[in-house]
């Protein structure tokens, strides 16, 4: 079933309507004072109940969100030429590639929706000179600032499930950063067509900066409120954050992946900005001992990130799928 379908049934069928789907029931999150024990249970709460919220007072500036924002159109409104020296497997860098879809050599349909990918890499300190000139500064910028937020989550997540960050676990839980510049144009019949399919992130975290000002774009599967779908609005100078499928599996689902996914508009483009903090490929995906500690058993098998990465790439976006394979 495709998310335009699921969408469809949940307005039309099921009788909620445009205002039944647009409700917000996102949490969202002051972490002005990240040492609040009050801003952990929320954060917490928020992972285990909805695997979704949104923070505000992260102490990244507006004007600088809005200079990424302006950077990544900036990337599309290069001229065709420029933008296809990016191409995915002829890419004039090693760290930044051009595509479109998903899976286009796997889908039926494609997703309406390019992005380029930038990969993190320490050892650089996160520059690449082959980045396209219009937004380098903009995207090393941006990685600099996300990995702190990204770790303090973090630690308060996993300090939740009495374990701690350490050099065992550090490559596991954020030992790869990416980034996508997501570009949905306009869509002449947006009924026909979904922005990015159905999905949970297999990563361990994702960090999403919407675009102001487009409404009825970005939805979730709410697994505490009958599987609902709900609106996720972009509020000015919020961060998306949504728990991956690494976090799931390590929890043992005491924190949840939400399925999402993104809808077109008939009338304007929309730009959205993904910070993905993975393990890195050789890493090993199980749960935590501590979390097993009291004769629990492990609710999913063993696996190596990168052959969850290889099942998650061979076929299109199809909801929580790839976790359902190593459940036990």
């Amino acid at each position: 079933m495709t998310s335009t379908t699921d969408v469809r049934e949940f307005v039309v069928n099921q009788r909620n309507g445009v205002k039944g789907l647009s409700s917000s029931q996102i949490p969202v999150i002051d972490v002005s004072n990240w040492n609040d024990p009050q801003v952990a249970s929320e954060i917490c709460d928020a992972a285990a109940k909805l695997g979704l919220f949104q923070i505000v007072n992260h102490g990244i500036a507006p004007v600088e969100l809005k200079a990424l924002v302006a950077a990544a159109r900036g990337f599309y409104q290069l001229p065709v030429e420029e933008r296809s020296r990016y191409w995915k497997g002829s890419s004039v860098s090693e760290t930044a590639w051009l595509t479109t879809s998903f899976s286009p050599y796997k889908e039926s349909v494609l997703e309406w929706r390019d992005y380029i990918k930038f990969e993190f890499l320490p050892q650089r300190h996160g520059f690449d000179a082959t980045w396209p000139p219009v937004c380098k500064e903009q995207v090393t910028d941006h990685f600099k600032r996300m990995k702190p937020i990204a770790n303090k989550i973090l630690n308060i997540l996993i300090n939740n499930l009495n374990s701690t960050i350490n050099e065992s676990n550090q490559q596991t839980l954020m030992g790869t950063m990416r980034m996508n510049f997501n570009y949905y144009p306009e869509c002449p019949e947006p009924s026909l067509a979904i922005g990015t399919g159905r999905h949970s992130d297999i990563n361990t975290l994702t960090l999403l900066l919407q675009e102001d000002g487009v409404l009825r774009s970005l939805y979730a599967r709410a697994t505490e409120d009958g599987d609902k779908w709900i609106h996720v609005p972009p509020i000015p100078g919020a961060i998306v954050v949504n728990i991956g499928d690494v976090l799931q599996i390590m929890s043992n689902d005491r924190y949840r992946s939400v399925e999402h996914c993104v809808l077109v508009n008939k009338s304007c483009s929309r730009v959205s900005i993904p910070v993905f903090c993975e393990p890195i490929r050789d890493s090993v995906i199980q749960t935590l001992p501590e979390v097993l500690e009291n004769n629990e058993m492990a609710r999913y098998r063993k696996v190596v990130y990168s052959d969850y990465l290889k099942v998650f790439f061979e076929r299109p976006h199809d909801g929580k799928a790839t976790i359902e394979s190593v459940k036990l």
